[in-house]
């Protein structure tokens, strides 16, 4: 009996090992797996003499296994938004253009992130950035855009100052600003 070399031992324990890999996969299935390159997993491929993955986009299998993970999940995932779906689940653009189509019935539309529609716009933009918590300067091209009323009441320019016309006006604003500030608690509360 002829005895082998370590060279030739070291290949049948590779190829030993590399035999018990599911190459049903994709080649970058595979290299999530192992974390080698595509690269070395085509050379093992080849070595081991596995069949070629199918053909097909690689991305197109994980995109089919996070739309069945969503169905599965589909309790969970209902009333999320789709920056919430990708934060909480860590699923990819990629991944979320084929699971986004399937839960957009499902999903709450993250893009309506500021309720306008529940804003008094008689108050100046600075206090409606601070009550409902919005970026700075964002108020004012809404206001233009959607061309709605002047503020009732207004800083005077370089003076730092609220400019109030008649009496009890200065009372009718801290009523207005306290309400306002209920009507942002109570929407924050709900959501």
């Amino acid at each position: 009996m002829a005895r082998l070399s370590l060279r030739q031992l070291r290949h049948r324990a590779s190829l030993a090992k590399w035999s018990k890999v599911d190459w049903s996969k994709q080649n970058c299935e595979l290299v999530d797996e192992m974390g080698l390159s595509r690269e070395r997993i085509r050379q093992i491929r080849q070595q081991v003499g596995a069949p070629k993955p199918t053909p097909g986009h690689p991305r197109m299998h994980k995109s089919a296994q996070a739309l069945q993970w969503a169905k599965e999940n589909l309790e969970k995932l209902k009333g999320l938004s789709r920056a919430e779906l990708e934060r909480k689940y860590g699923l990819s653009r990629w991944q979320g253009s084929a699971v986004s189509q399937f839960l957009k019935p499902f999903l709450r539309n993250g893009r309506r992130k500021h309720r306008w529609d529940l804003m008094n716009f008689r108050l100046p933009n600075q206090d409606l950035e601070r009550i409902w918590r919005l970026p700075y300067n964002m108020v004012g091209p809404h206001r233009v855009l959607k061309q709605l009323q002047r503020p009732t009441w207004y800083f005077r320019q370089g003076r730092g100052y609220m400019h109030f016309t008649g009496r009890g006006e200065r009372e009718a604003y801290r009523r207005a600003v306290k309400a306002e500030e209920r009507n942002a608690a109570r929407h924050f509360a709900q959501a």
